[in-house]
């Protein structure tokens, strides 16, 4: 029998749970069993190392062949402040979002797989519980638990329908090379999902994990809006936190989404996931977190009457160029009105907006330049001096979470690698912009039009302080890439 690399394999293990066992040489993986049918357990596991695995469950005792999958690098892990697949390959997540998709309808289900198929989109946010707020206000065809004969969610009668149907859905996401951001929790709830108590939540979480954790696209997102489930304290998400990462053998990614305040640093937390549309505080979070930050949310492609669903286009673009340009990632949502309550954000289907294009226009300019960390915006003084001596170290005096309020004095966003340096000029109208290069070298300086998606080569070879001529327009951007000598 052979396996594929990352891929997973699934055994029926009979009517009652047991915890099975998967080694190899000196590393082993112990994987529970989940109730998949009436009365049948399975469990499921997915290899990721090439070579003979073997593997007992109960009384019975085997062994696999894994081998290679051609295109495949793996679970993606936070790697420093950025993100890589598990072979190396860097992950630049360029998400969206889609909180209910799998709570609708198979025929709009598989829309949005159709529509997903040619959208610039590598992650999706998504919830396992139904939400109910403006334009959700469907029953679900299936919920994730029965209900006992007190009318109560019996953590211990999964409907299998439903599970069965997300199997499919992130199947289908693995297949487009999509990562499943899985939220656990949220507050926008009239079935009591969201005020289960602790001990329900466990059984759940236990069931999620044994369930889900083999697909090697899974995230881990406890709470849409952490804040807002008022049942649950800071204690309790720590608690939550502890658990999924002590039961999750293959260690994905771990997240929590807030309305208000970004979720305080954990062992377990993995990654930053923020909503705000103060874009310019991304690069003091990188640096307060140490960890990735993905701005999950701020705000909307739409035309609602909430301020969070109603960004233009362009406004979209300009946050998400703000949040990349300092090495943050941005995550899409598209809200327009629409009669029959078929919105992306909430149930999937179409996307209508010009942001997507863009958004893939921005991934490919990222994806182009590599990890980017964020370079200070504060300038030359008039003679020339960098201002280290005065202006850098009494900013850096300041708290953390405040330095950010001095970049407000200089619009540009800029983050660098060895070999290349973007400089998001955001909505100035700038005539020109005045760059200091190294001096041993040679670099190529390039113009982007965020909006029109057009690049042009202002200067070729340069070196030095070097002036650009832009075109006093808003959504700027510039794109330096090193040649040859010093590093940017």
């Amino acid at each position: 029998m052979t396996v594929k690399q990352y891929d997973m394999i699934e055994f029926s293990v009979g009517g009652a749970p047991l915890c099975a066992e998967f080694w190899q040489d000196e590393k082993r993986v112990r994987a529970e069993s989940f109730l998949k049918a009436a009365g049948e357990y399975a469990v499921r596991f997915m290899p990721d190392a090439l070579g003979e695995w073997h593997y007992r469950t109960g009384e019975k005792e085997g062994s696999f062949e894994c081998v290679p999958d051609e295109g495949v690098h793996g679970r993606v892990q936070a790697k420093g402040t950025h993100f890589s697949y598990e072979d190396g390959t860097p992950f630049y997540p360029f998400g969206t979002t889609c909180y209910a998709w799998t709570s609708q309808e198979d025929a709009l289900v598989e829309e949005t797989l159709f529509t997903l198929k040619t959208a610039p989109f590598n992650k999706i946010r998504m919830c396992i519980f139904p939400k109910h707020m403006p334009y959700n206000h469907n029953e679900p065809p299936y919920f994730p638990f029965e209900k006992d004969e007190k009318g109560e969610w019996d953590m211990e009668k999964p409907d299998f329908r439903y599970w069965d149907r997300l199997d499919r859905c992130l199947s289908a996401l693995r297949e487009m090379n999509i990562e499943a951001d899985i939220i656990l929790f949220h507050p926008y709830d009239r079935w009591g999902f969201s005020r289960l108590g602790m001990e329900k939540n466990l059984q759940y979480l236990r069931y999620a994990v044994a369930r889900l954790s083999a697909y090697r696209n899974v995230w881990w997102s406890l709470a849409n809006e952490y804040e807002m489930v008022t049942a649950l304290s800071l204690g309790d998400w720590d608690t939550i936190g502890s658990f999924i990462a002590g039961k999750d053998a293959y260690h994905h990614l771990i997240g929590v989404h807030d309305w208000v305040c970004p979720f305080p640093k954990k062992k377990w937390l993995t990654h930053a996931s923020i909503q705000s549309g103060e874009v310019r505080r991304v690069a003091a979070w990188k640096k307060e977190y140490g960890i990735p930050v993905i701005i999950d949310e701020f705000g909307y492609e739409g035309d609602l009457p909430f301020g969070w669903g109603n960004l233009s286009a362009f406004e979209f673009m300009d946050r998400a160029w703000s949040i990349a340009a300092v090495g943050g990632y941005a995550t899409h949502g598209e809200t327009f009105h629409r009669e029959d309550e078929v919105l992306w954000w909430a149930k999937g289907g179409k996307l209508y907006g010009k942001a997507p294009e863009r958004f893939a226009y921005l991934k490919s300019v990222i994806e182009e330049a590599g990890a980017l960390d964020p370079v200070s915006a504060l300038p030359k003084d008039p003679n020339g001096n960098d201002w280290n001596d005065w202006v850098r170290k009494l900013v850096e005096g300041f708290p953390a979470r405040e330095q950010w309020q001095v970049e407000l004095c200089f619009a540009e966003f800029c983050g660098r690698n060895e070999g290349h340096r973007i400089l998001y000029l955001g909505r100035q109208c700038a005539r020109y912009f005045e760059l200091a290069l190294p001096e041993k070298g040679e670099y190529r300086v390039e113009v982007i039009d965020i909006w029109e998606m057009t690049r042009r080569t202002a200067l070729e070879a340069a070196h030095g302080k070097v002036r650009v001529e832009l075109t006093a327009k808003e959504g700027m951007a510039l794109l330096v890439t090193r040649l040859s000598g010093e590093n940017l």
